[in-house]
């Protein structure tokens, strides 16, 4: 079976809801060519267990267990570089991304020759309703800063939400750092041309099930990435 585009999702710690998506995805990507890679940390409750049984069932669905490593950024990165297919897409497991947005997105990127796709929390302003304004204001300002520091044009540029395609892909993983959680950010900034892009706006859920990922050291991995992309910026042009 030729596959058009591979749904790439790292989990750890994601068993209540893994399954949920996978029911999802069959419903959106509906009359679509495509497969999806589920690239596990090795999660100590089982979900890589619970991916690779549903395997067995849909041969649309693999899994990639990983063994002494973890990071969100690394995880994405070897699973698009298992895909065969022209174009990937980047989701988190945890039901916050709105799946319904993949056909629309891959829709853009072959109409428009864009390189990426990216699902946009601030194009229409609404993205995060339902929020706490604390969450909202937090989210924003982290936006703000890293447009601020590495002059991106994007709108959301912390978005774990996205479509590439693979050759482009591919023309930039040699540079990628592969650290932290903003596996996006890290390909904007690793791009050796300036990559074309389209936003799309979704509506950003909240975590039903599991515990957020985010903390103190996937903070400093982000300012990390955006920081040290400033310096070597600044070293080539002195």
């Amino acid at each position: 079976m030729a596959v058009e585009l591979s749904v790439i999702i790292p989990t750890y710690q994601e068993k209540h809801n893994i399954l949920p998506l996978l029911e999802k995805l069959h419903a959106a990507l509906n009359g679509l060519d495509w497969e999806v890679i589920c690239v596990d940390d090795d999660s100590p409750d089982g979900t890589a267990g619970l991916i690779r049984d549903q395997s067995l069932k849909d041969p649309r669905v693999r899994c990639h267990q990983r063994i002494g490593r973890r990071g969100l950024s690394s995880a994405c990165i070897e699973g698009m570089q298992l895909s065969e297919a022209p174009f990937c897409a980047v989701m988190d497991a945890d039901l916050q991304h709105d799946e319904r947005l993949l056909p629309l997105m891959l829709k853009a990127i072959k109409e428009g020759s864009l390189d990426i796709a990216i699902g946009s929390r601030y194009v229409t302003g609404n993205g995060m309703a339902g929020w706490t304004s604390g969450r909202v204001a937090t989210s924003a300002v982290a936006a703000r800063f890293t447009q601020m520091i590495t002059g991106l044009k994007v709108k959301d540029p912390l978005s774990g939400f996205f479509l590439v395609r693979k050759d482009f892909f591919d023309r930039s993983v040699g540079q990628l750092s592969g650290k932290g959680f903003k596996i996006l950010l890290d390909l904007l900034l690793s791009s050796p041309v300036p990559p074309k892009f389209q936003e799309l706006p979704y509506p950003f859920r909240p975590r039903r099930y599991g515990k957020s990922k985010l903390t103190v050291s996937v903070i400093l991995d982000y300012f990390q990435l955006v920081l040290g992309n400033r310096l070597r910026r600044s070293s080539s042009q002195a």
